[in-house]
Formats: C-alpha cells, sequence, structure tokens
C-alpha cells in the first residue's frame, strides 16, 4: 500500500505535547532553537543561517512533499519546545527518517518523549510505514533512552567529521 502524505502536519496531542505544523508563524522560536548552543552540539548541527533563510524554510515547510514538519508545543505553558521532522521518504522500502531537536531548557521532563510516541504512531498507523530510522550522536545518553523507549533498536554506527553516529530503526509498534 502507497504512503500518501497529508497536505499539512495533522495535529497530534498527548498529555504534555501537542504537535502542530511548523510554519513561519514560529519564526522568533526557531530562530532561538537553531541558536541553542547546547541543542546544536546535540544534533551535530554546524551550520548557521540567516533570518531570510529561516524564514524561506519555514514558509516551506506546509505542503512540503514526502516530509512533515511539526513545532512540538508544551501542553501546560503553551510554549514552543522544539520540532519534530519525518523525512527522507523511501518509497521502496516504504520507511522513513525521524529527527528530533528539543530547546536545551525543555529536555529531562519526557516532552520529547512523548513528541517521539505521538510521531511513531502515527507513522504506522496512519500514514502506513514499515520501518522509521534516525542517527543520533553516540554520546547521546539522554536521546537514546528515549528512543530506546520508543522501541528503536540499534543496528550500527557510522562516523561523519569525527563524531561517532549509532544508527537505529524500529520496525513496528
Amino acid at each position: 500500500m502507497p504512503v500518501e502524505f497529508p497536505p499539512v502536519a495533522p495535529t497530534l496531542s498527548g498529555s504534555k505535547v501537542t504537535l502542530v505544523q511548523l510554519e513561519i508563524s514560529r519564526l522568533d522560536d526557531y530562530v532561538d532553537l537553531i541558536g541553542d548552543e547546547e541543542t546544536s552540539s546535540w544534533t551535530a548541527s554546524s551550520g548557521s543561517f540567516t533570518i531570510e533563510q529561516l524564514t524561506d524554510w519555514l514558509q516551506t515547510r506546509p505542503g512540503a512533499t514526502e516530509r512533515l514538519d511539526w513545532a512540538i508545543i508544551e501542553n501546560a505553558t503553551q510554549e514552543f519546545v522544539g520540532e519534530i521532522v519525518l523525512n527522507e521518504f523511501d518509497a521502496i522500502s516504504q520507511s522513513m527518517n525521524m529527527r528530533i531537536a528539543l530547546m536545551t531548557s525543555k529536555t529531562s521532563r519526557g516532552l520529547g518523549t512523548q513528541a517521539l510516541e505521538l510521531v511513531v504512531r502515527f507513522a504506522f498507523e496512519s500514514l502506513g510505514v514499515s520501518s522509521l530510522t534516525l542517527e543520533v550522536l553516540k554520546h547521546n545518553e539522554r536521546a537514546i533512552r528515549s528512543y530506546t523507549k520508543c522501541g528503536f533498536l540499534e543496528t550500527g554506527e557510522i562516523t561523519e567529521d569525527g563524531q561517532v553516529f549509532l544508527q537505529m530503526k524500529l520496525t513496528s509498534l
């Protein structure tokens, strides 16, 4: 059965977080996320972006093809806490990559884990993908614990630019 992507990321709600389409109204929040040095170190982000580049990027998130980008909103405060993305769709294997980034001040509270759980459930039950993959810095123990809680298993490791990443995969709920 082919995977059919909705034109915008659907709203997904849990007890701690609500996921909504990432778009231009989140520009200031997104600038803060991209500029969070600790978050950048945990996600191995090394690029710098202008406001214009981020504006262009956010304007293209709704309606992006074969991917879904969500803003993570903490229910208790209604604050933006990060982003979570399904991307890199592989039509042959019916698989997708997943990534998440949280503001440093919002970690270790279960917000990221719940966001992961919501997107994993959506990917398997609504999109019908057969597997999800991700890469995480080998020393990012907090993220690895969260991925493992959601069922991801280590499948290998790679080294890029001197950094070691674990490759992880989830094939069912």
